[in-house]
């Protein structure tokens, strides 16, 4: 077929510029004469437990001229991402226009005592200011705040060493603020003592402590009480306190006793009031209880309980313990 050959020829040297393994089928031509078309080649149907080669799809023409062919297959950027694990809460500042800038967290000063802003006052020479900032205090206080702030006025700047007219009237003023507190103090028992020969506050004869009664005699108990106070009547003072006195047994019974008020009588528990006037407040103050010692031997414990005037302070003695001796 000498007549294709430059045909064929021009074919080959037009595709130069394609892609290489091109691939061009020609139509089928008709057989020649008398010669029998050659017969159709058979495609069998791939078996599929039969393994095939993979599919590479290869310099695949493009069915449209202009179609970029990627040399490549790109990865499907369509993929969701998992989303981002939640972080810390964060505080939205509000914003101005310009970005926040950090500050220090600084609490506001807290508020100056009155008795502070007080002495302030009145050490710059403004005691008017100072009585109405202790106006702010209760009653009771201000009234002992007034009485000492003289005393620390004038106290942090004298001379304690070599000005005994000024400690003098520290003095007096301090008195004059305990004078205030006193009544309103709790009672204290400071001293229980058996005695004899008692002529005066703390002036007492102790008694030994091993030395036994006899029966049928008189025991005496010392006591001195600490801010009973005096009470202001007419010109003068008077200093007031209730006592009640039990007498146990070592059986813990109550053992009868004279009544003071009639001395032909005896009661379990003894009541008596003592009332002391004075011209001036009593601050040293003390009670003697006389009794008569029981009769039978044995050892014993006597409990004093003191009282105020008004009845709503109370101080109570620890059993003291005396023994008495046979016939």
């Amino acid at each position: 077929m000498p007549g294709r050959r430059p045909l064929a020829a021009f074919v080959a040297l037009f595709a130069l510029p394609l892609p290489a393994c091109l691939h061009i089928s020609a139509p089928p031509t008709p057989a020649d004469d008398g010669a029998k078309s050659a017969p159709k080649p058979t495609v069998r149907a791939a078996d599929p437990a039969t393994p095939q080669p993979p599919r590479l799809d290869f310099a695949s023409l493009p069915r449209v001229p202009g179609t970029v062919v990627p040399l490549r297959p790109q990865p499907d950027t369509t993929a969701k991402k998992p989303p981002p694990a939640p972080g810390p809460a964060k505080t939205l500042l509000p914003t101005t226009g310009a970005e926040p800038q950090p500050f220090p967290l600084i609490a506001p000063p807290p508020p100056e005592p009155p008795l502070l802003a007080a002495v302030r006052e009145h050490c710059a020479g403004r005691s008017d200011r100072a009585i109405e900032i202790i106006r702010s205090l209760d009653k009771p206080n201000q009234e002992l705040v007034l009485a000492l702030l003289p005393v620390l006025a004038r106290g942090a700047s004298a001379d304690l060493t070599n000005d005994p007219a000024t400690v003098a009237a520290l003095i007096e003023q301090l008195r004059g603020a305990i004078n205030r507190l006193e009544p309103r103090a709790a009672l204290q028992i400071e001293k229980v003592a058996f005695c004899k020969d008692v002529s005066g506050f703390g002036r007492f004869v102790p008694r030994a402590a091993d030395a036994p009664y006899r029966p049928n005699t008189q025991a005496e108990l010392y006591l001195e009480v600490r801010n009973l106070g005096s009470q202001p009547v007419g010109d003068g003072f008077v200093t007031h306190v209730h006592a009640t006195v039990e007498v146990r047994d070592a059986h813990q019974r109550l053992v009868e006793q004279i009544d003071p008020d009639d001395y032909r009588r005896r009661v379990p528990v003894v009541r008596f009031e003592k009332k002391l006037p004075s011209r001036s407040p009593l601050h040293d103050f003390h009670v003697l209880y006389q009794f008569s010692v029981p009769q039978a031997p044995g050892v014993y414990t006597v409990t004093v309980e003191l009282r105020d005037a008004t009845g709503r302070r109370v101080a109570k003695t620890a059993p003291a313990q005396f023994c008495v001796a046979g016939p």
